[in-house]
Protein backbone atom coordinates (compact mmCIF):
# COMPACT_ATOMS: atom_id res chain seq x y z
CA UNK A 1 0.00 0.00 0.00
CA UNK A 2 1.19 3.63 -1.11
CA UNK A 3 2.40 6.08 1.80
CA UNK A 4 -0.25 8.14 2.83
CA UNK A 5 3.04 10.79 3.68
CA UNK A 6 5.96 10.67 2.22
CA UNK A 7 8.96 13.71 3.01
CA UNK A 8 11.90 13.42 1.54
CA UNK A 9 14.92 15.68 2.76
CA UNK A 10 12.67 18.68 3.00
CA UNK A 11 14.34 22.03 4.06
CA UNK A 12 12.59 25.94 4.31
CA UNK A 13 14.58 28.62 4.15
CA UNK A 14 13.64 32.42 4.93
CA UNK A 15 15.39 35.02 4.58
CA UNK A 16 15.27 38.30 7.65
CA UNK A 17 15.96 41.65 7.15
CA UNK A 18 16.67 44.36 9.21
CA UNK A 19 14.33 46.67 7.17
CA UNK A 20 12.18 46.93 4.66
CA UNK A 21 14.63 49.32 2.81
CA UNK A 22 17.20 46.23 2.24
CA UNK A 23 14.14 43.82 1.66
CA UNK A 24 12.92 45.91 -1.31
CA UNK A 25 16.45 46.61 -2.58
CA UNK A 26 17.13 42.54 -2.58
CA UNK A 27 14.31 42.19 -4.94
CA UNK A 28 16.94 44.65 -7.39
CA UNK A 29 20.01 43.79 -6.20
CA UNK A 30 22.08 40.81 -7.49
CA UNK A 31 23.19 40.21 -3.50
CA UNK A 32 21.12 38.67 -0.88
CA UNK A 33 21.27 41.60 1.91
CA UNK A 34 19.20 39.57 4.38
CA UNK A 35 20.18 36.78 6.87
CA UNK A 36 19.43 33.09 5.84
CA UNK A 37 17.11 31.28 8.31
CA UNK A 38 16.15 27.72 8.29
CA UNK A 39 13.07 26.84 9.61
CA UNK A 40 13.95 23.35 8.16
CA UNK A 41 16.72 21.24 7.58
CA UNK A 42 16.81 17.85 6.21
CA UNK A 43 13.46 16.60 7.32
CA UNK A 44 12.71 12.97 6.14
CA UNK A 45 9.86 10.83 7.84
CA UNK A 46 6.50 8.64 6.05
CA UNK A 47 3.37 8.10 7.37
CA UNK A 48 1.07 5.07 6.43
CA UNK A 49 -2.45 5.39 5.96
CA UNK A 50 -4.50 5.35 9.27
CA UNK A 51 -1.46 6.41 12.07
CA UNK A 52 -1.21 9.07 14.19
CA UNK A 53 1.60 11.74 14.32
CA UNK A 54 1.99 13.71 16.77
CA UNK A 55 5.12 16.36 16.15
CA UNK A 56 6.24 17.23 19.34
CA UNK A 57 8.99 19.84 20.58
CA UNK A 58 9.49 23.61 21.94
CA UNK A 59 8.48 26.65 20.31
CA UNK A 60 10.17 27.59 17.40
CA UNK A 61 10.66 23.85 16.38
CA UNK A 62 9.40 23.75 12.90
CA UNK A 63 6.16 22.11 14.22
CA UNK A 64 3.84 24.50 12.06
CA UNK A 65 6.14 24.99 9.31
CA UNK A 66 6.21 21.34 8.47
CA UNK A 67 2.73 20.92 8.88
CA UNK A 68 1.35 23.79 6.61
CA UNK A 69 4.26 21.94 4.24
CA UNK A 70 2.68 19.23 3.82
CA UNK A 71 -1.28 20.43 3.96
CA UNK A 72 0.35 23.02 0.68
CA UNK A 73 0.13 26.24 2.01
CA UNK A 74 3.75 27.24 2.13
CA UNK A 75 5.80 25.54 -0.12
CA UNK A 76 9.24 23.75 0.49
CA UNK A 77 12.70 25.49 -0.22
CA UNK A 78 14.39 22.18 -1.26
CA UNK A 79 13.35 18.59 -0.69
CA UNK A 80 10.13 16.85 -1.94
CA UNK A 81 6.39 16.07 -0.04
CA UNK A 82 4.19 13.55 -1.13
CA UNK A 83 0.56 13.51 -0.39
CA UNK A 84 -1.56 10.96 -1.23
CA UNK A 85 -5.17 12.08 -0.71
CA UNK A 86 -6.57 15.64 0.51
CA UNK A 87 -5.30 17.07 3.14
CA UNK A 88 -7.32 19.49 5.49
CA UNK A 89 -5.10 21.72 7.96
CA UNK A 90 -6.99 22.67 11.34
CA UNK A 91 -5.04 25.99 12.92
CA UNK A 92 -6.68 28.59 14.78
CA UNK A 93 -8.32 31.04 12.10
CA UNK A 94 -6.10 29.32 9.32
CA UNK A 95 -7.35 30.52 5.92
CA UNK A 96 -10.37 32.45 7.34
CA UNK A 97 -11.09 35.84 6.35
CA UNK A 98 -11.78 38.31 9.10
CA UNK A 99 -13.90 40.71 6.81
CA UNK A 100 -16.05 38.20 5.77
CA UNK A 101 -18.88 36.53 8.50
CA UNK A 102 -18.93 32.85 9.42
CA UNK A 103 -20.79 31.67 6.47
CA UNK A 104 -19.50 33.67 4.08
CA UNK A 105 -16.02 32.00 5.38
CA UNK A 106 -17.93 28.21 5.01
CA UNK A 107 -18.73 28.91 1.55
CA UNK A 108 -15.30 30.27 0.05
CA UNK A 109 -13.82 27.55 1.67
CA UNK A 110 -15.66 24.90 0.41
CA UNK A 111 -15.45 26.50 -3.22
CA UNK A 112 -11.67 26.70 -2.91
CA UNK A 113 -11.86 23.02 -1.91
CA UNK A 114 -14.00 22.12 -5.43
CA UNK A 115 -17.52 21.74 -4.14
CA UNK A 116 -20.34 22.54 -5.72
CA UNK A 117 -23.14 24.90 -4.92
CA UNK A 118 -25.53 22.34 -4.17
CA UNK A 119 -22.83 20.11 -1.93
CA UNK A 120 -21.87 23.11 -0.12
CA UNK A 121 -25.72 23.77 1.01
CA UNK A 122 -25.66 20.46 1.69
CA UNK A 123 -22.85 20.30 3.89
CA UNK A 124 -23.33 24.18 5.49
CA UNK A 125 -26.32 23.29 8.52
CA UNK A 126 -24.16 19.82 9.92
CA UNK A 127 -21.01 22.73 10.35
CA UNK A 128 -23.11 25.46 11.68
CA UNK A 129 -24.40 23.01 13.69
CA UNK A 130 -20.61 21.02 15.18
CA UNK A 131 -19.04 24.73 15.39
CA UNK A 132 -21.77 25.68 18.57
CA UNK A 133 -21.70 29.13 17.20
CA UNK A 134 -25.53 30.03 17.29
CA UNK A 135 -26.20 33.49 15.66
CA UNK A 136 -22.50 34.68 15.68
CA UNK A 137 -22.04 32.43 12.44
CA UNK A 138 -23.42 35.86 10.41
CA UNK A 139 -21.23 38.41 12.38
CA UNK A 140 -17.85 39.18 10.97
CA UNK A 141 -15.10 36.65 11.69
CA UNK A 142 -12.44 39.79 12.97
CA UNK A 143 -15.71 39.52 15.89
CA UNK A 144 -14.84 35.85 17.03
CA UNK A 145 -12.44 34.66 19.84
CA UNK A 146 -9.52 32.90 19.00
CA UNK A 147 -11.75 30.21 20.46
CA UNK A 148 -14.60 30.59 18.25
CA UNK A 149 -12.10 31.41 15.14
CA UNK A 150 -10.82 27.49 15.21
CA UNK A 151 -14.25 25.97 16.06
CA UNK A 152 -15.47 27.47 13.04
CA UNK A 153 -12.07 26.37 10.96
CA UNK A 154 -12.22 22.56 13.03
CA UNK A 155 -15.53 22.49 11.71
CA UNK A 156 -14.82 23.11 8.49
CA UNK A 157 -12.35 20.75 7.60
CA UNK A 158 -13.92 17.54 9.42
CA UNK A 159 -17.34 18.28 7.72
CA UNK A 160 -15.63 17.71 4.58
CA UNK A 161 -14.18 14.11 5.09
CA UNK A 162 -10.67 14.95 4.33
CA UNK A 163 -8.34 11.93 3.82
CA UNK A 164 -5.33 13.47 5.68
CA UNK A 165 -6.13 15.81 8.88
CA UNK A 166 -3.83 18.00 10.20
CA UNK A 167 -4.64 19.39 13.27
CA UNK A 168 -2.02 22.43 14.65
CA UNK A 169 -3.19 23.35 18.18
CA UNK A 170 -6.65 23.83 17.14
CA UNK A 171 -7.80 22.47 20.53
CA UNK A 172 -5.69 25.00 22.89
CA UNK A 173 -8.07 27.07 22.45
CA UNK A 174 -11.49 27.51 23.77
CA UNK A 175 -13.77 25.42 25.97
CA UNK A 176 -13.31 21.71 27.52
CA UNK A 177 -16.72 20.53 26.36
CA UNK A 178 -15.90 21.29 22.49
CA UNK A 179 -12.27 20.10 22.89
CA UNK A 180 -13.75 16.30 23.81
CA UNK A 181 -16.33 16.67 21.21
CA UNK A 182 -13.19 17.60 19.04
CA UNK A 183 -11.42 14.36 20.19
CA UNK A 184 -14.16 12.03 19.70
CA UNK A 185 -14.54 13.44 16.41
CA UNK A 186 -10.80 13.03 15.43
CA UNK A 187 -11.28 9.22 17.24
CA UNK A 188 -14.30 8.81 14.87
CA UNK A 189 -11.87 9.33 11.80
CA UNK A 190 -8.96 7.29 13.70
CA UNK A 191 -11.61 4.26 13.77
CA UNK A 192 -12.08 4.72 9.73
CA UNK A 193 -8.70 4.42 9.22
CA UNK A 194 -7.90 8.04 8.31
CA UNK A 195 -3.85 9.92 8.56
CA UNK A 196 -4.06 12.16 10.90
CA UNK A 197 -0.74 14.36 12.27
CA UNK A 198 -1.51 16.42 15.79
CA UNK A 199 0.69 19.57 16.60
CA UNK A 200 -0.01 19.69 20.23
CA UNK A 201 2.02 20.55 23.37
CA UNK A 202 -0.51 18.48 25.44
CA UNK A 203 1.31 15.80 26.37
CA UNK A 204 -1.42 14.03 27.96
CA UNK A 205 -3.46 14.10 24.18
CA UNK A 206 -0.13 12.42 22.43
CA UNK A 207 -0.28 9.71 25.00
CA UNK A 208 -3.63 9.15 24.35
CA UNK A 209 -4.38 10.07 20.59
CA UNK A 210 -0.86 9.34 18.68
CA UNK A 211 0.67 5.86 17.23
CA UNK A 212 3.94 7.76 16.51
CA UNK A 213 5.94 10.58 17.37
CA UNK A 214 7.92 13.20 15.48
CA UNK A 215 9.90 14.89 17.38
CA UNK A 216 11.65 18.40 15.66
CA UNK A 217 14.66 19.99 17.38
CA UNK A 218 15.24 23.70 16.45
CA UNK A 219 14.17 22.50 12.93
CA UNK A 220 15.72 19.31 12.67
CA UNK A 221 14.63 15.69 13.49
CA UNK A 222 15.10 14.67 16.91
CA UNK A 223 13.80 11.41 16.83
CA UNK A 224 10.94 9.62 15.27
CA UNK A 225 8.81 6.17 16.36
CA UNK A 226 6.50 5.03 18.59
CA UNK A 227 5.13 7.03 21.62
CA UNK A 228 6.29 4.60 23.99
CA UNK A 229 9.59 4.80 22.94
CA UNK A 230 9.76 8.60 22.53
CA UNK A 231 7.89 10.32 24.50
CA UNK A 232 9.63 9.43 28.05
CA UNK A 233 13.10 10.93 26.63
CA UNK A 234 11.07 14.28 25.12
CA UNK A 235 9.39 14.15 28.78
CA UNK A 236 13.04 14.06 30.54
CA UNK A 237 14.27 16.35 27.73
CA UNK A 238 11.57 19.22 28.96
CA UNK A 239 12.50 18.30 32.31
CA UNK A 240 15.82 19.64 31.28
CA UNK A 241 14.69 22.56 29.62
CA UNK A 242 12.31 24.23 32.14
CA UNK A 243 15.93 24.07 34.23
CA UNK A 244 18.07 26.44 31.88
CA UNK A 245 18.30 30.09 31.93
CA UNK A 246 17.76 31.90 28.65
CA UNK A 247 21.70 31.87 28.33
CA UNK A 248 21.70 28.00 28.68
CA UNK A 249 18.91 27.80 26.14
CA UNK A 250 20.95 30.21 23.78
CA UNK A 251 24.03 27.59 24.07
CA UNK A 252 22.03 24.72 23.73
CA UNK A 253 20.54 26.08 20.81
CA UNK A 254 23.50 27.10 18.94
CA UNK A 255 24.84 23.80 19.90
CA UNK A 256 22.18 21.75 18.43
CA UNK A 257 21.71 24.05 15.38
CA UNK A 258 25.57 23.63 14.46
CA UNK A 259 25.63 19.38 15.26
CA UNK A 260 28.11 19.92 17.90
CA UNK A 261 25.72 19.29 20.96
CA UNK A 262 27.24 16.87 23.35
CA UNK A 263 23.70 16.15 25.47
CA UNK A 264 25.03 14.02 28.10
CA UNK A 265 28.20 16.50 28.51
CA UNK A 266 25.89 19.85 28.26
CA UNK A 267 23.20 18.16 31.02
CA UNK A 268 26.79 17.37 33.44
CA UNK A 269 27.84 21.09 32.79
CA UNK A 270 24.09 22.49 33.89
CA UNK A 271 24.18 20.41 36.89
CA UNK A 272 27.59 21.31 37.58
CA UNK A 273 26.54 25.22 37.57
CA UNK A 274 23.15 24.16 39.56
CA UNK A 275 25.41 23.21 42.02
CA UNK A 276 27.40 26.29 42.70
CA UNK A 277 24.14 28.71 42.30
CA UNK A 278 23.83 28.22 46.57
CA UNK A 279 23.73 31.51 48.09
CA UNK A 280 23.29 33.25 51.79
CA UNK A 281 22.65 36.33 53.22
CA UNK A 282 21.34 38.00 57.05
CA UNK A 283 17.85 38.67 56.96
CA UNK A 284 15.87 39.62 59.95
CA UNK A 285 12.31 38.01 60.10
CA UNK A 286 10.25 35.95 62.34
CA UNK A 287 7.80 32.89 61.45
CA UNK A 288 5.76 30.29 62.40
CA UNK A 289 5.90 26.43 61.01
CA UNK A 290 2.40 26.05 58.63
CA UNK A 291 2.46 21.82 58.60
CA UNK A 292 3.90 19.55 61.53
CA UNK A 293 5.04 17.10 58.10
CA UNK A 294 7.10 19.64 56.83
CA UNK A 295 10.65 18.88 56.64
CA UNK A 296 13.89 20.52 58.66
CA UNK A 297 17.51 20.14 57.24
CA UNK A 298 20.55 20.58 59.06
CA UNK A 299 22.15 21.77 55.25
CA UNK A 300 19.98 23.37 52.29
CA UNK A 301 22.41 22.01 50.02
CA UNK A 302 22.25 18.28 50.94
CA UNK A 303 18.33 17.48 51.71
CA UNK A 304 18.78 13.93 52.39
CA UNK A 305 19.20 14.56 55.88
CA UNK A 306 16.02 16.04 57.58
CA UNK A 307 13.83 15.82 60.49
CA UNK A 308 10.45 16.91 60.71
CA UNK A 309 8.63 20.10 62.31
CA UNK A 310 6.43 17.63 64.38
CA UNK A 311 7.67 18.48 67.48
CA UNK A 312 8.07 22.73 66.60
CA UNK A 313 4.54 23.50 65.47
CA UNK A 314 2.94 26.24 67.63
CA UNK A 315 5.34 28.48 68.46
CA UNK A 316 7.17 31.15 66.94
CA UNK A 317 10.81 31.46 65.39
CA UNK A 318 13.45 33.97 64.62
CA UNK A 319 15.44 34.07 61.32
CA UNK A 320 18.28 35.36 60.97
CA UNK A 321 19.74 33.97 57.65
CA UNK A 322 18.64 33.16 54.62
CA UNK A 323 19.87 30.52 52.22
CA UNK A 324 18.89 30.28 48.17
CA UNK A 325 19.53 27.20 46.15
CA UNK A 326 18.36 27.05 42.48
CA UNK A 327 15.73 29.53 43.04
CA UNK A 328 14.40 27.99 46.17
CA UNK A 329 14.50 29.78 49.45
CA UNK A 330 15.66 28.46 52.51
CA UNK A 331 15.20 29.78 56.21
CA UNK A 332 17.84 28.70 59.17
CA UNK A 333 14.73 29.33 62.20
CA UNK A 334 16.03 29.77 65.86
CA UNK A 335 14.73 29.93 69.43
CA UNK A 336 16.95 33.25 69.80
CA UNK A 337 17.50 36.32 67.25
CA UNK A 338 20.75 34.66 66.12
CA UNK A 339 21.98 32.70 63.65
CA UNK A 340 23.83 30.40 65.61
CA UNK A 341 22.25 30.41 69.27
CA UNK A 342 19.06 27.80 69.64
CA UNK A 343 19.05 27.23 65.58
CA UNK A 344 16.93 24.17 64.97
CA UNK A 345 17.82 24.43 61.19
CA UNK A 346 16.74 24.93 57.46
CA UNK A 347 13.44 25.28 56.42
CA UNK A 348 11.64 25.94 52.81
CA UNK A 349 10.35 29.00 52.92
CA UNK A 350 7.47 27.74 51.51
CA UNK A 351 6.90 25.92 54.64
CA UNK A 352 6.72 29.04 56.75
CA UNK A 353 4.68 31.74 57.79
CA UNK A 354 6.64 35.13 57.81
CA UNK A 355 7.09 38.43 58.72
CA UNK A 356 9.94 41.16 58.14
CA UNK A 357 10.92 41.89 62.01
CA UNK A 358 12.50 45.32 62.22
CA UNK A 359 14.91 46.93 65.16
CA UNK A 360 13.50 50.31 66.24
CA UNK A 361 15.49 51.35 68.74
CA UNK A 362 16.12 50.62 72.93
CA UNK A 363 14.61 54.09 74.37
CA UNK A 364 13.40 53.45 77.79
CA UNK A 365 9.39 54.24 78.05
CA UNK A 366 6.73 53.64 79.74
CA UNK A 367 3.12 52.46 78.93
CA UNK A 368 -0.22 52.15 80.66
CA UNK A 369 -1.47 47.70 80.36
CA UNK A 370 -4.91 47.53 80.09
CA UNK A 371 -6.65 44.31 80.57
CA UNK A 372 -7.36 42.80 77.00
CA UNK A 373 -5.14 40.38 75.00
CA UNK A 374 -2.21 38.37 76.20
CA UNK A 375 1.31 38.58 76.54
CA UNK A 376 4.28 36.33 75.01
CA UNK A 377 7.95 35.56 75.16
CA UNK A 378 8.99 37.09 72.13
CA UNK A 379 8.10 39.31 69.32
CA UNK A 380 4.72 37.65 67.36
CA UNK A 381 4.80 34.93 69.63
CA UNK A 382 2.06 31.78 68.90
CA UNK A 383 -0.06 29.80 71.25
CA UNK A 384 3.19 28.34 72.43
CA UNK A 385 4.89 31.68 72.85
CA UNK A 386 1.96 32.66 75.15
CA UNK A 387 3.00 33.83 78.79
CA UNK A 388 -0.02 35.09 80.01
CA UNK A 389 -3.32 34.76 78.05
CA UNK A 390 -5.21 37.16 80.01
CA UNK A 391 -3.39 40.09 81.39
CA UNK A 392 -6.24 41.38 83.71
CA UNK A 393 -3.63 40.58 86.65
CA UNK A 394 -1.22 43.56 84.68
CA UNK A 395 -4.46 45.85 84.25
CA UNK A 396 -3.14 49.09 85.26
CA UNK A 397 0.24 48.47 85.59
CA UNK A 398 3.10 50.50 84.11
CA UNK A 399 5.05 48.58 81.53
CA UNK A 400 8.51 49.74 81.51
CA UNK A 401 9.65 49.53 77.90
CA UNK A 402 13.32 48.51 76.92
CA UNK A 403 13.24 47.46 72.96
CA UNK A 404 10.70 48.75 69.73
CA UNK A 405 10.37 46.48 67.27
CA UNK A 406 8.21 46.28 64.07
CA UNK A 407 6.88 43.11 63.31
CA UNK A 408 5.17 43.01 59.76
CA UNK A 409 3.18 45.97 60.13
CA UNK A 410 2.62 46.14 64.15
CA UNK A 411 4.39 47.27 66.69
CA UNK A 412 5.87 45.60 69.20
CA UNK A 413 7.46 45.90 72.86
CA UNK A 414 10.00 44.25 75.40
CA UNK A 415 10.25 45.23 78.16
CA UNK A 416 8.88 45.00 82.20
CA UNK A 417 6.01 44.69 84.67
CA UNK A 418 6.07 43.15 88.20
CA UNK A 419 9.67 42.05 87.16
CA UNK A 420 8.28 39.87 84.69
CA UNK A 421 9.51 40.22 81.03
CA UNK A 422 7.48 40.38 78.06
CA UNK A 423 6.85 41.01 74.94
CA UNK A 424 3.52 42.96 74.19
CA UNK A 425 1.84 44.74 70.94
CA UNK A 426 1.43 47.95 70.81
CA UNK A 427 -2.77 47.74 71.28
CA UNK A 428 -2.04 46.16 74.68
CA UNK A 429 -0.65 49.14 75.22
CA UNK A 430 -2.07 52.98 76.54
CA UNK A 431 -0.47 56.47 77.07
CA UNK A 432 0.37 57.05 80.61
CA UNK A 433 -1.72 60.14 81.61
CA UNK A 434 -0.52 63.69 81.96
Amino acid sequence: MDKAIIVENVSKKYTLYESTKDRLLDLFAPTTRGEPFYALRGIDFQADHGEVIGFIGTNGSGKSTLSNIIAGIVPETSGKVTVNGQAALIAVSAGLKNDLTGRDNIELKLLMLGFSKPEIEALEDDIIEFSELGNFIDQPVKSYSSGMKSRLGFSISVNVDPDILIIDEALSVGDRAFAEKSLDKMNEFKEEGKTMIFVSHSIGQMKKFCDKILWLEFGKVKQYGDVAEVMPQYEEFLNMWKRLSKKQREEYREKAINDTLDYERFLEKVEAEEEVKYKEKLVSKVARIKSAESPIYEDPQDLTSEKTAKNYRGKAYYIKKQGTLNKEKYYLISTEPSATAGVIGWMKASDLHTRNLVYIDDDEKEFIIHGEGNAVDQPWGARKNVVYEDLSAFSGEKFHVTRTELVGNRTWYYGTVKNENLWLRSSRLEPIPE
